[in-house]
């Protein structure tokens, strides 16, 4: 009876949403921390957090659209841009940095609302409507900037904004802004309304529709909630680097998708969790820290990540089975 209450009780555990990511989070600490005497230090454990904070904001927009039935490819170019036009206003015309910041985010949220117009309004598929949008913006980057990176504007106030300066017990500035992001969101995909609407589009726009959502609005809402995000981390992104280069953020959008997936988020819709993305973010940032502490050599890095991504994958596979118990022939 003993055997079959703790079985049971792994199995209640195992079943929890995130428990795969957890269950190798906690794998990894534990054998790192005999191969490594590092890892588990609150220094490295605070740089982790530290380079996973702009990584997780990503992750909550793109799975915010994952669940709504979309993807968004363009959050690092949206990134790059708001952190181009913070760079621009402060250095060349000498805008005050609290209205260049705004202006930097203003611009993430805009694009974000124009990818999901383009997408709802005409119809364009969103796999096809945010890769071009990456492309124009990448291009409008390189264009603007004649390839040349943008310095000297950066001083204490925004290195302090972009983590460079840390406050007490080690943390910074965009691990508070992610962690109070983050908060805000648990709350509203809890308790209001839009969450639910937001899983019908994403389960069935038809369904969702018939049954009085509206559609286009909550799937434009979630492009721009993902540009919005993205452009915060594009703003700290640019204090964090002290310069801004038409290629910054380039890939991060591929981070940003395995972490909603990692996360739990499907590809197919209606589902996934902000928890669960900011748990993926920091899976990622893990691996790349074992990586560097192992001394294994960048290249395998990729590798790396997609047999992880595919593990976890795996394990959430499992506890998606040890959820729904056996099944009757």
């Amino acid at each position: 009876m003993i055997r079959n209450s703790l079985l049971s009780s792994a199995r209640t555990l195992f079943s929890r949403p995130g428990a795969g990511i957890a269950l190798f989070l906690i794998v990894v600490s534990l054998v790192m921390s005999m191969v490594s005497p590092v890892f588990l230090t609150w220094m490295n454990w605070s740089n982790m957090l530290n380079q996973a904070s702009l990584l997780i904001l990503l992750a909550m927009g793109m799975t915010i659209v994952l669940i709504g039935g979309g993807i968004d490819l363009s959050v690092g170019a949206i990134a790059a841009l708001s952190g181009g036009v913070v760079a621009f206003l402060i250095a060349t015309l000498g805008t005050p940095l609290w209205l260049a910041l705004i202006a930097g985010i203003l611009v993430g949220l805009a694009l974000g609302l124009l990818n999901g117009v383009i997408i709802t309004v005409m119809q364009i598929p969103d796999f096809v409507t945010t890769l071009a949008m990456m492309a124009l913006i990448r291009g409008v980057l390189f264009v603007w900037t004649q390839g040349v990176p943008m310095i000297n504007y950066s001083d204490k106030t925004y290195m302090l904004l972009g983590g460079l300066t840390r406050l007490p017990l080690r943390l910074t500035v965009p691990e508070f802004i992610t962690a109070a992001i983050l908060c805000i969101g648990l709350l509203i995909m809890t308790y209001a309304r839009v969450a639910s609407h937001l899983k019908a589009t994403g389960e069935n726009p038809d369904v969702a529709r018939l049954s009085g959502v509206n559609v286009a609005a909550i799937k434009i809402g979630t492009y721009a909630v993902s540009g919005l995000l993205a452009g915060i981390a594009g703003v700290l992104m640019a204090g964090k680097l002290g310069t801004v280069q038409p290629n910054m953020a380039s890939g991060v959008e591929v981070q940003a998708l395995a972490a909603a997936i990692i996360g739990g988020a499907a590809l197919t819709g209606g589902r996934g969790s902000l928890l669960g993305a900011a748990l993926g973010a920091i899976t990622l940032v893990v691996i790349q820290n074992v990586i560097n502490l192992l001394g294994v050599p960048p290249v395998f890095e990729t590798f790396v990540i997609g047999m992880v991504i595919l593990v976890v994958i795996i394990l959430e596979r499992l506890s998606a089975m040890a959820s729904a118990g056996p099944r009757l022939a």
